[in-house]
């Protein structure tokens, strides 16, 4: 009887390890459950980051979805589908528009992810970190830049003669040689520059001069640099040296269609436009392509790269169920994405990325020369198109509905700088009181 219970116990001791073996490489064999989270943008997207995040982590699965870049509309698409109207865990917010956003807590705060993870924000994203925060809460992680400054055709400045421009040239210098390049009437006309109607897209160059904020707090859009700068850029409509803002509504022109088909000299715009340059398709074109920092407000100002620096943030909406997973791919999109990122054409922020190889493979396809673009990614004066501190959302409206006053002859510059000013100042005054 007790050799047969030793038996007994002894085959149970060798088969339970077997069973209990076979069970975990039954529960092994299972597929991990995934996580679905839901990307949204309207820029170009390399697939290949997706899909390489997904084989990284088996936990997750990030779904893009592409929506069209038609201004404003798609940003109430994005709102609405933020605000419950649909599955959203990651999306864009751009060039300061997202400001509004995070006022309206349509974003939620990163600073917990950010703190855990021991990110260094200043060194990974430099002087471009306010467009990722509101009232000293960061609400995005800085994905793509607009560095804008004067785009030039070569050709054309060689047959008139006149030197490229560099960091040193003044606003006289350059409005003089948007005269010299204006030729042609009616249709065959060719303007020596294009500044387009974006919101401030008139201001950078009296931000070199002046900030945004006096140094009482409050809004200092109503100084003599914003105010002369305002003024300028009209000047330049009126003397025929570009195609008036008014114009500009009117036809829908573009910067890209302006300058890329030969209608313009000059051009401000953003590194976005390294895109367009590329897509001979749309924008055919056969002349060399120089860019330039903005020119300075007067002497006084250093001549170094004053380029205007905006960037576009990936957030999370409040509303989303998946925050850990979405802050897992917006970190792997900007960070390990960011030369893929610059082979789209668009510029990535993640400064630990730029080296020539990212340079390179920013403008391949395009015919840019690496050294003329490089200075976009060195180190630069920054100056901004718009205000980004205090309430920042009711700056820029403001900004945006009153100056197509200016340009419509319906105000004087001083009234349309009071009426900003006045705005502004109360929702400051209205942010500090808590109300």
């Amino acid at each position: 009887m007790k050799k047969t219970l030793l038996f007994f116990l002894a085959f149970l001791m060798a088969f339970f390890p077997v069973f209990a073996n076979g069970q975990k490489e039954e529960a092994s064999s299972k597929p991990v459950k995934k996580t679905l989270i839901h990307f949204y943008d309207w820029a170009p997207t390399d697939q290949s980051i997706i899909d390489d995040f997904n084989r990284e982590n088996p936990d997750i699965e990030v779904q893009f979805h592409s929506i069209p870049d038609n201004g404003g509309e798609k940003l109430v698409q994005l709102d609405i589908l933020a605000m419950g109207g649909g599955d959203i865990d990651v999306m864009p917010g751009s060039d300061g528009e997202q400001m509004v956003r995070m006022k309206n807590g349509i974003y939620a705060p990163l600073d917990e992810f950010i703190k855990r993870d021991g990110i260094d924000m200043k060194a990974s994203f430099g002087s471009i970190l306010n467009y990722a925060t509101y009232n000293n809460v960061t609400y995005g992680y800085p994905f793509r830049s607009t560095v804008e400054g004067i785009w030039y055709n070569k050709d054309m400045f060689d047959a008139m003669g006149i030197p490229y421009p560099d960091g040193t040239w003044t606003w006289d210098e350059y409005k003089e040689i948007a005269g010299k390049l204006t030729h042609g009437e009616g249709a065959n006309k060719v303007y020596g520059t294009y500044t387009h109607t974006f919101n401030g897209q008139w201001a950078p160059v009296g931000n070199e001069k002046e900030s945004w904020y006096a140094e009482n707090g409050l809004s200092n859009i109503n100084s003599a640099s914003f105010k002369t700068q305002l003024e300028r850029r009209n000047t330049l409509d009126t003397l025929g040296y570009q195609l008036s803002f008014n114009q500009i509504k009117a036809t829908k022109a573009t910067q890209a269609s302006y300058f890329l088909g030969g209608k313009c000299a000059m051009v401000q715009a953003g590194s976005w436009l390294v895109q367009n340059i590329k897509d001979q398709g749309n924008y055919p074109h056969s002349f060399r392509i120089g860019i330039a920092p903005l020119p300075r407000f007067d002497e006084s100002i250093e001549s170094s790269n004053n380029f205007s620096v905006a960037a576009s943030i990936l957030a999370i909406p409040a509303n989303s169920e998946h925050k850990e997973e979405a802050w897992r791919f917006i970190r792997y999109m900007v960070e390990k994405g960011a030369l893929r990122i610059a082979g789209t054409g668009n510029y990535p922020c993640y400064i630990p990325a730029y080296d020539d190889e990212l340079i390179s493979t920013f403008i391949k396809g395009s015919g840019l020369e690496i050294n003329d673009i490089r200075p976009l990614f060195g180190e630069m004066s920054a100056v901004s198109q718009k205000p980004t501190g205090a309430a920042a959302a009711e700056y820029q409206q403001s900004m945006q509905e009153q100056t197509p006053l200016f340009f419509n002859g319906e105000k004087s510059a001083e009234a349309v700088l009071q009426q900003i000013q006045t705005i502004t100042d109360a929702a400051i005054a209205k942010e500090k009181s808590g109300k």
